[in-house]
C-alpha cells in the first residue's frame, strides 16, 4: 500500500529526494564520513552551501539587492527578530488572516509598538481583510502569505507604501512569487524545502542600515549576512536536504511547473468538496489556499472516524489543527497528484457509506 502523507508539517519529502538521501547515508566498506559528519568549514560542505545559496536565488529571482540567510529557530524566532531589527522606535503594522498572524503580532507587541491595520478575525478568518490606514511611522507591513491552519492565502502580496515583511513558511517555493519586491521574508523549510531545522530569510540589504547596534549578536541580521549564515555551526543535514529539494524543483521545471501542479491538485480537491453537501470548505473562493485545504463534515461526529479510516487506507495527517478542528489536507510540493486522486476517491466512498 502506498502511503500518501498529508501532514501539515513536518511534511512529506519528494520520493527522489528520499531515495538520494538513503543512498547518501548508506554505509560503505570504508565507513566514509557522510555529509553531516564533515566540517561545515571544509571544501565539501562549503560547496553544498554555495550551491544551495545559488539555487535559492535562482528560484526566488533575487539579486544583489537582497541577502539570503539560512538560520535556525523557525518562524517563532523571526516573530521576535523582525521587530527587534527593523521597528525600534517605529510602528510595526500587521495584516492578520489567521492563527500564525496572531502569533507574530503578539510577539511583536511585546517588543515594539505594533498596530493592526487589517484583520479577518470577525469573519472567522474566512476571507482576506481590507487593508486599513498605515501608521505614518510604519516600519513595514507584516502579513502571513498562507495561513496553514485556516487555509487562507494571498494570491499576491498586499499593496502598501512601506516594505513588506512576509511569513511565507507554508507556501515557500510552491509557485512563482515576486520575492524581489519584498523587504523581508522568512520561511521554515519543513513544508516545501525539506526538514525542520532551517529557516530561509530574505532581507533587502538597504534595510540592514536600520538595525540598532545594541542587539545581541546572535539576533542581529548583520551577523548572519557577514558570516555567510555560519556564525555558529549550521544544521548541516537540513541544508543538504534543502539543496536536494531545490534540485528536484528545478528538475520539474522550476516554480512555473510546480505552481501549475499545485494549483491542479488544489482545484481537484476543492471541486470534490464543493460538489458535495457532505463536505464543506468555509473559506471565500478568492482567498482559498492551494497548500492547506481545511474542510468539515456535515456531521462532525464522523470526523474522527474519517481520520482513522483514512489513515488505515494509507492517508495520514488529515486531522485538522486543534485550534479549529475538522479536517485538513496539506498539498505541499512533494504531494503527488495521485495522492489527491486517492483522497477524493476515499472521500466519495466515505460519503456513500455515511452520508
Amino acid at each position: 500500500m502506498t502511503i500518501h502523507n498529508f501532514s501539515a508539517g513536518p511534511s512529506a519529502l519528494p520520493r527522489p529526494v528520499r531515495e538520494n538521501l538513503a543512498e547518501t547515508f548508506a554505509l560503505d566498506d570504508e565507513f566514509t564520513p557522510s555529509v553531516v559528519e564533515i566540517s561545515h568549514r571544509g571544501k565539501g560542505f562549503m560547496a553544498i552551501a554555495e550551491r544551495l545559496q545559488a539555487g535559492l536565488r535562482r528560484l526566488m529571482g533575487v539579486g544583489d539587492a537582497h541577502e539570503v540567510l539560512l538560520l535556525q529557530g523557525g518562524a517563532h524566532l523571526q516573530f521576535a527578530m523582525l521587530p527587534m531589527n527593523f521597528a525600534r522606535g517605529r510602528t510595526a503594522a500587521f495584516s492578520i488572516t489567521g492563527h500564525w498572524g496572531e502569533k507574530a503580532f503578539a510577539e511583536s507587541a511585546r517588543i515594539v509598538e505594533s498596530r493592526l491595520v487589517a484583520s479577518g478575525v470577525d469573519e472567522g478568518y474566512q476571507d482576506l481583510p481590507e487593508l486599513g490606514h498605515l501608521p505614518a511611522d510604519a516600519a513595514y507591513l507584516h502579513y502571513t502569505g498562507n495561513e496553514t491552519i485556516h487555509g487562507v492565502q494571498y494570491a499576491e502580496p498586499p499593496a502598501a507604501a512601506v516594505p513588506l515583511a512576509a511569513d511565507l513558511s507554508s507556501e515557500f517555493l510552491s509557485r512563482p512569487y515576486p520575492y524581489a519586491d519584498l523587504g523581508m521574508m522568512y520561511a521554515g523549510a519543513q513544508k516545501n524545502l525539506g526538514v525542520a531545522g532551517l529557516t530561509v530569510v530574505l532581507v533587502r540589504r538597504d534595510l540592514l542600515e536600520r538595525i540598532p547596534d545594541d542587539l545581541p549578536t546572535f539576533l542581529d541580521y548583520r551577523t548572519w549576512a557577514n558570516s555567510d549564515s555560519m556564525k555558529n555551526t549550521p544544521c548541516t543535514f537540513a541544508w543538504y536536504v534543502a539543496l536536494e529539494v531545490v534540485d528536484w524543483i528545478e528538475s520539474l521545471g522550476g516554480l512555473e511547473a510546480v505552481g501549475k501542479r499545485n494549483r491542479d491538485k488544489a482545484d481537484r480537491l476543492y471541486g470534490a468538496i464543493d460538489a458535495s453537501e457532505f463536505y464543506a470548505n468555509r473559506v471565500h473562493p478568492d482567498a482559498r489556499s492551494i497548500m492547506n485545504v481545511p474542510f468539515v463534515l456535515a456531521d462532525d461526529s464522523l470526523t474522527m472516524r474519517f481520520v482513522e479510516q483514512a489513515e488505515a487506507e494509507g492517508m495520514p495527517g488529515l486531522k485538522g489543527h486543534r485550534a479549529v478542528g475538522g479536517l485538513r489536507a496539506s498539498l505541499y510540493n512533494a504531494i503527488e497528484p495521485d495522492a489527491v486522486t486517492a483522497l477524493v476517491d476515499f472521500m466519495r466512498e466515505f460519503e456513500r457509506r455515511h452520508g
